[in-house]
């Protein structure tokens, strides 16, 4: 029976990560645009937040059978009898309330399990709803009551009408079990308040370190930026192939149109927009030199031609020896394989030291020194 519990919860673990990687994107933009941090602590709690929903929706939906077995069914498709779980408990416990060696038994039966678990299933959503979102009761009971509409309408249409009919009851009952436990979740949510730092501490919190442009808000400006331009690029190679503008199916991968990027995007659009790039803009950070002023076209091309044009390079030129790698001739063949060597070092040493920084806790790394530039959080500066 407990197999029932235990398998959406492992296809849940599987399916977490990815899903975890596919909401973080948004919501690092939107911590980043509205405080200019994202602490530790508020990822534990959305993140679990994230789990605790897909587990119930996988606790809700599985084990699928097969659409042939679904087919065969003839048990009912709905119960719209309210208290019939009461009605059923009454006449088949075996609990009694003077014996205390019927309790154990008792909790063993299906009578009580079901909807014992259905009031532990929506506990911790109104944990969460009161904890985090800082919803009334009223709130709560709404959204418990709705996620719980959700579960049963899905069960109702057969998981919406890929099976020709329902494979689980559609029950009035677990409507009612899922709203009294989020209900009673949301009284016990002090105990967690207790243990944990409220929703307006953490956002203080972000708000007081939001001036610190740390790492990963860095990476996210990265990902954007990158995410777009290959976008792009992309969607004009597709546009190109079709109208049959070019016969160069490689031009989108070659080092000149690298090199086409770099120049137009990063140093032209950070020097026209006096530190931004559109990664840059949407998380508010911006490159400034030293002194504060934005950076001049110089100080765009030492910077960004050290960061993208060094490496960039170095990666084209490994790509250009690595056909001519599988040559018959030994001498030859040592030169390549020692150039190869020579120049995966020297990207070695290049990660290596944006890695030693991020690890010494620097906030320059070594071409932003070298272009006297560095990067500052607007959000402090934009509420003042």
């Amino acid at each position: 029976m407990f197999t029932a519990y235990t398998e959406p919860i492992k296809i849940a673990l599987f399916v977490f990560p990815i899903l975890a990687f596919l909401i973080s994107f948004p919501f690092f933009i939107l911590q980043y645009r509205k405080y200019g941090r994202f602490l530790f602590i508020r990822a534990v709690v959305l993140y679990s937040f994230v789990f605790y929903l897909l587990c119930s929706y996988f606790l809700a939906i599985l084990p699928l059978p097969s659409r042939e077995a679904v087919a065969q069914l003839t048990t009912p498709k709905y119960e719209l009898m309210l208290g019939k779980s009461l009605q059923d408990f009454l006449a088949q416990t075996v609990w009694r309330p003077t014996d205390i060696h019927t309790y154990l038994p008792a909790l063993k039966q299906s009578v009580t399990l079901e909807p014992l678990f259905n009031l532990l299933f929506f506990f911790p959503l109104g944990v969460y709803l009161r904890y985090y979102f800082r919803f009334s009761l009223k709130k709560v009971i709404v959204y418990s009551f709705l996620w719980s509409l959700f579960f049963e309408t899905t069960q109702l249409t057969g998981l919406y009408f890929i099976y020709p009919r329902p494979y689980r009851l559609f029950d009035v009952n677990d409507l009612l079990h899922n709203t009294l436990g989020g209900m009673i979740g949301y009284f016990c949510a002090p105990l967690v308040m207790i243990l944990f730092p409220t929703r307006k501490e953490m956002d203080q919190k972000s708000k007081e370190l939001g001036h610190i442009v740390t790492y990963p808000r860095r990476f996210v400006a990265f990902l954007i930026d990158w995410g777009m331009i290959y976008s792009v690029r992309t969607l004009l190679a597709i546009v190109l192939h079709v109208t049959h503008l070019t016969t160069n199916e490689n031009w989108t991968t070659s080092y000149w149109t690298y090199l086409s990027t770099i120049m137009l995007y990063f140093v032209g659009v950070t020097y026209l927009t006096k530190g931004y790039t559109l990664g840059k803009k949407i998380v508010k950070i911006r490159v400034v030199t030293t002194t504060g002023t934005p950076p001049s076209l110089k100080d765009c091309v030492v910077r960004y031609g050290l960061l993208y044009g060094v490496y960039g390079s170095l990666a084209q030129l490994l790509l250009l020896i690595n056909p001519y790698i599988p040559t018959t001739e030994g001498m030859a063949l040592v030169i390549l394989l020692m150039m190869t060597l020579f120049l995966l070092l020297i990207q070695l040493l290049f990660v290596g030291s944006i890695g030693w920084a991020i690890l010494k806790k620097e906030r320059r790394l070594f071409y932003e020194k070298k272009s006297q530039t560095s990067e500052i959080s607007m959000n402090n500066l934009e509420t003042k």
